[in-house]
């Protein structure tokens, strides 16, 4: 069985892009987002990153349990609804039932600004590609 070889040039390019977005959002979200999103693409290496990251950041370990599930299936105590309307905009971004984007960036719009709504839109772009290469280089 042979992996893949991704060149290293497209991996810096892909991490320093990474590190360019989401900066409107906390740092705790933002890694929320990222953790959710490698949940739903079965990234085993990016749960844990994600996973220690939110760790790191005082996140405390049943949150970031929960994050295995979806948001809709979440405790009310676990997260606020503002980051329950993010999570939930980026699930339907990551794997979309079609036609709720509209629906789930209206209701995060009541919690975050345009600008926050774009960081969560690039936070789960990356975090797709990233999922993706990880994935296909296993």
């Amino acid at each position: 069985m042979s992996t893949a070889a991704v060149r290293p040039e497209f991996l810096k390019a892909l991490e320093d892009f990474d590190m360019s977005v989401g900066g409107e959002l906390k740092p705790r979200l933002r890694e929320m987002v990222r953790l959710r999103v490698s949940h739903i693409n079965g990234c085993s290496y990016c749960i844990r990153l994600h996973s220690e990251q939110l760790a790191t950041l005082g996140t405390s370990p049943e949150l970031i349990s929960a994050l295995a599930r979806p948001v809709k299936l979440m405790r009310d105590d676990i997260v606020s609804e503002g980051d329950a309307a993010a999570l939930r905009f980026a699930e339907i971004l990551t794997d979309p039932p079609r036609g709720l984007e509209i629906e789930a960036r209206d209701a995060a719009g009541q919690f975050f600004t345009r600008k926050q709504l774009g960081a969560i839109v690039e936070t789960v772009a990356v975090t797709n590609a990233w999922n993706r290469v990880t994935r296909g280089m296993e």
